[in-house]
């Protein structure tokens, strides 16, 4: 029995007919389940999408191609290798190109390029991204766990098959033993063929399993040892994504800024305090405070700026009951970004603030003014208290439903 060279399609189903539309499957999941669907009826999320499902499937072919080429150069006809190969080349890939892309496209085009191209909040730019490159990475997980029962069909159709092919020639051969024992030597040849096989890969996949356990090693000594401020943030963000230790994660932030002052990202840590006292402590005096002092510190045209003048809108109108303060920060939005995200919810509260301090004549000349800059069939997003995507509403039923709760 002659071993044939497997390719990693025999134990992956890599043909597009079926990667394309599982792949997709989910992706969709994947967002629906981080409760971002909304995100496909916004054209640039959309396009995004669809392009890293495309790269996605690239990097599927060329991991195929790769270990494929990998496996017949070092004449390793065993499924093992191709078992953990595929997969760790995609899982490799994506990582590397997801930290590429991202820190690049910063470098290169700044930090709120993606917000405002995405036209979306801070936060849901950062969970759209981390959503789509966890897809990619539960894709080959999903493919990894149904490519074991391959293989392990593969090891009992070899046994058969062997059992099988030795029957056959013998039955043939019938009483010639000159030719009995040809054939016997040739099953001996065959069977050493597939033990050299084995033991190569074996060794190799020995020591690829060393090599990586000295890349994980080698990669948490320098997270531990020069970059520990990371591991402090990634512990305040799982502290506060668990909603049960928001004060935890706040002290795990400050702890941050006081012992690495001169963090790379400490525009987010300073914002993310801001945000856990305003979202999460409920300390609303303390959060305005905060917010005024990122915008001090960090400038009207940082990243988290955005969100920061908004929030501050929104406290000094539903929590402090604070007019001029309201009208004073949605002027401060409106100057520095005539047409974010935010800006058609900036007008909307100051409708709402000319109201509030009896000025009825301004909150008409304010709507009036309104329905001339915006298109009143224009949708408008309805940010939860997460600053995350929701709903979409036209700007004429939101105008319509400020009308009405000002007569109620």
């Amino acid at each position: 029995m002659q071993l044939e060279q497997l390719s990693t399609e025999n134990i992956f189903e890599l043909r597009l007919k079926w990667l394309a539309p599982f792949s997709a499957s989910v992706f969709v999941a994947a967002i629906l389940l981080g409760s971002q669907k909304m995100l496909l009826r916004l054209p640039e999320p959309t396009m995004m999408i669809c392009a890293f499902f495309m790269f996605f499937m690239l990097v599927c072919r060329g991991a195929a191609s790769f270990t494929n080429r990998l496996a017949a150069s070092m004449k390793i006809s065993y499924p093992t290798f191709i078992l953990w190969c595929y997969p760790m080349t995609v899982v490799g890939t994506v990582t590397l190109s997801s930290w590429l892309f991202l820190g690049l496209s910063n470098r290169l085009l700044g930090r709120g390029f993606w917000n405002n191209w995405l036209g979306l909040t801070g936060q849901d730019t950062t969970s759209f991204f981390f959503t789509c490159f966890a897809s990619m990475l539960l894709v080959v997980t999903l493919q990894f766990a149904s490519s074991i029962f391959q293989v392990f069909n593969w090891i009992l159709e070899m046994s058969r098959g062997h059992v099988q092919m030795v029957s056959n020639e013998l039955m043939k051969i019938g009483d010639d033993r000159a030719a009995i024992g040809n054939t016997l030597e040739i099953m001996r040849q065959d069977g050493e063929q597939t033990k050299t096989s084995r033991v190569r890969a074996t060794r190799f996949n020995r020591l690829a399993l060393l090599g990586i356990f000295m890349l994980g090693l080698a990669f948490a000594g320098w997270v531990t040892f020069f970059r520990p401020a990371l591991i402090l943030y990634y512990r305040a963000e799982i502290q506060l994504r668990t909603f049960l230790e928001p004060a935890a994660a706040y002290e795990t932030l400050r702890h941050l800024s006081e012992r690495f002052p001169d963090y790379r990202y400490m525009d987010s840590v300073t914002y993310r305090m801001a945000w856990i006292l305003d979202r999460r402590l409920n300390q609303f005096e303390k959060a305005k405070e905060a917010y005024e002092g990122f915008i001090k510190r960090f400038g009207r045209h940082n990243v988290w700026s955005d969100e920061a003048i908004a929030s501050l809108v929104r406290l000094s109108l539903d929590k402090l009951s604070d007019p001029e303060q309201t009208l004073y920060w949605t002027a401060q939005y409106l100057e520095t970004r005539p047409d974010g995200i935010m800006a058609p919810h900036m007008y909307l509260y100051r409708i709402r603030a000319f109201k509030r301090s009896n000025q009825p004549e301004m909150a008409e000349k304010e709507m009036a003014e309104v329905q001339k800059r915006f298109d009143m069939n224009a949708k408008i997003q309805i940010i939860s208290s997460e600053d995350r995507l929701i709903d979409l509403i036209s700007f004429s039923d939101a105008l319509k439903a400020e009308i009405s709760a000002d007569r109620q």
